[in-house]
């Protein structure tokens, strides 16, 4: 029973994502890769919201919170998405506006004709392409769980295989557009889910509970002042790193109008609401034994405890969508990048058909990795951030006009991962400062000096 309610999400999904065909050509690279800049504020803000909430926020989020035994996590994951909708609210159009101007549909696209340096857009992409190559392995981490529930039998290699297969499906059908229209889906189950299994937990809270709540949130050995100093930097640094991201960007150049972006954004703290949920089920799980399973599975455990089978078997599904429209927005945005910044002189009509290849690529190899290397979703996420976030100094530069040598913007970008990869490496303590933040500070002195010998040349 399980397997059939999953079964019917994901052929619900397929439907969706041959209906989003119709009346679309996606042999032009524009059409598949930015859907022609044609989203309105409904398909743009589905999109993005897709792309905000992955497997690794509604599993991470209440497996973080049980793996840490703290709710700095709570103020962490909660403070930086919420602060990315106003840091979008103003960047995004602005991002909007110099893609137009361009013509850019990728960020390396925007980078290259701004600093007007082949080199810069080439290492612009294949940085961002090795950046993104463990998040892929994140959301099949997080679906390994949820496919471990099925009971089918099945090598956990052949059922990721398998998800794999189905996010290649919808991209390779419609391309970004079937992204779009699948999260409708997504979106109405994963918020019926979520608000199903927490209202439940509430109701049978009492009910065998171990211990106190107060007792599983006991606090670490880490200093008020410290960990005050992780939180914030961390919220700031991810904030403005999540508005930066490949696929972010990509959504962004999807968009009719600097007008829709803004109505977008304007709902889309109405999706916090998920969080405090979340929060409920952390709480159980955190105070109920005979769950079983990693942090990372307290949502999957809870929820099988409290639905019955094709009801949890729906659930689970709602929560592999979350991963596999992720991964479809993801891998359109890296094939993009790899088929018109990195890879040289590929044509416009076979744009498509590399990036397919680029695609089936990714995937393979975040299956690969995902067997090979679980690990708490969490840890994924700050890594990421602590290099994508080194991309902000050069692309306010883009946005705002400021004329900067591509070495400095090169030199800027590489001290930047640099020190902050270095940093986190050492595990130096900062005083809790979180690593990206010297590491941007190194990044914008340098952009900066670029900046004003730029100016004096000019003179």
């Amino acid at each position: 029973m399980i397997a059939l309610g999953f079964g019917l999400v994901l052929l619900a999904a397929l439907c969706l994502a041959l209906f989003s065909r119709r009346g679309h050509h996606e042999a032009d690279p524009r059409a598949f890769f930015a859907a022609h800049g044609q989203f309105g504020v409904v398909l743009f803000f589905l999109l993005s919201v897709g792309e905000t909430y992955s497997i690794g926020s509604l599993l991470g989020f209440p497996g973080g919170i049980a793996a840490a035994g703290s709710i700095d996590i709570v103020l962490w994951f909660v403070g930086y998405i919420l602060l990315a909708f106003p840091v979008g609210f103003f960047l995004y159009p602005a991002l909007w506006r110099a893609g137009r101007r361009s013509g850019a549909i990728t960020l390396p696209d925007l980078v290259g004709a701004h600093y007007r340096s082949r080199i810069a857009e080439w290492l612009t992409g294949l940085v961002l392409v090795m950046l993104m190559l463990p998040m892929g392995t994140m959301q099949f981490v997080g679906l390994a769980g949820v496919l471990s529930r099925l009971g089918l039998g099945f090598s956990p290699l052949v059922l990721a295989g398998s998800a794999a297969f189905m996010a290649f499906l919808f991209v390779a059908i419609a391309g970004l557009r079937a992204a779009a229209l699948i999260s409708v889906l997504k979106d109405t189950l994963v918020l019926l889910a979520i608000l199903l299994v927490a209202g439940l937990t509430l109701w049978h809270f009492s009910a065998e509970q171990s211990r106190g709540l107060a007792e599983s949130l006991s606090s670490g050995g880490e200093s008020a002042s410290s960990a005050c100093a992780m939180i914030m930097s961390t919220i700031i640094v991810q904030a403005v790193g999540f508005c930066v991201a490949p696929q972010a960007v990509a959504a962004i150049f999807s968009a009719r109008s600097p007008a829709v972006i803004r109505r977008a954004q304007v709902w889309m703290p109405l999706y916090m609401a998920l969080f405090p949920l979340l929060f409920v089920v952390a709480a159980y799980g955190m105070t109920h034994a005979g769950l079983g399973g990693t942090p990372d599975q307290i949502f999957l455990a809870v929820t099988s405890r409290s639905l019955p089978g094709w009801v949890a078997g729906i659930v689970y599904g709602a929560v592999a969508l979350t991963a596999l429209v992720w991964l479809g927005s993801v891998c359109l945005s890296l094939a993009a990048i790899v088929t018109r910044n990195i890879v040289p002189h590929v044509p416009p009509a076979q744009q498509k058909r590399v990036g397919l290849l680029v695609i089936a690529s990714y995937l393979v190899f975040a299956v690969a990795t995902a067997a090979m290397h679980p690990v708490l979703l969490v840890s994924l996420n700050k890594l990421f951030y602590v290099g994508l976030v080194q991309m902000l100094p050069g692309v306010l530069a883009c946005v705002a006009g400021w004329r900067v040598a591509p070495l400095f913007y090169l030199g800027g970008l590489g001290a930047g991962l640099a020190t902050g990869f270095g940093l986190a490496a050492s595990q130096a303590s900062l005083g809790g400062l979180n690593p990206s933040v010297p590491a941007l500070a190194v990044n914008a002195v340098v952009m900066a000096l670029g900046w004003g010998f730029s100016r004096r040349m000019l003179r």
